[in-house]
C-alpha cells in the first residue's frame, strides 16, 4: 500500500494531465484534505457511538493515565 504522499502525487499528476492549473490543483487538494479530515472524524465518532471504540481507554490515553 502506498503512502499518503504517494497518493497525493498520483492525484496531482492526474489533475495536471487533465489540464488543471497549479492554483486549481491546490484548491482541489485542499478540498480533499478537508474531506479526509471530516471523514476520519465521522468514522471515529461513529465508532464511539456504536461501542466499537473503547471510550474509557481513549480518555485514559488522552489524559496520560
Amino acid at each position: 500500500m502506498g503512502s499518503t504522499e504517494d497518493n497525493y502525487k498520483i492525484l496531482k499528476d492526474c489533475l495536471v494531465e487533465r489540464g488543471h492549473s497549479s492554483e486549481e490543483i491546490q484548491t482541489i487538494i485542499k478540498r480533499v484534505d478537508d474531506y479526509e479530515e471530516k471523514t476520519q472524524h465521522d468514522s471515529i465518532m461513529d465508532s464511539i457511538g456504536t461501542g466499537g471504540m473503547d471510550i474509557e481507554a481513549l480518555v485514559q490515553e488522552a489524559l496520560g493515565e
